[in-house]
């Protein structure tokens, strides 16, 4: 969204800045959606479980 400012026929234009998500907050957010992913991919590793269907029961 802009504003326009008219005063002795200089024409400014303000821009509405939005602000963005720091590291913390797109960090945060990113383990928020992909936490299943990483925590079957962590127990596949580990090899002591079944990760598929792990991931299968925490997708539900």
């Amino acid at each position: 969204m802009s504003t326009i400012i008219l005063k002795n026929t200089d024409q400014k234009v303000f821009e509405k800045q939005e602000k963005k998500a720091g590291l913390r907050e797109r960090f945060a957010e990113y383990w928020r959606e992909n936490s299943t992913m990483i925590l079957s991919g962590m127990m596949a590793l580990n090899g002591n479980t079944d990760a598929y269907r792990t991931y299968c029961m925490l997708r539900k």
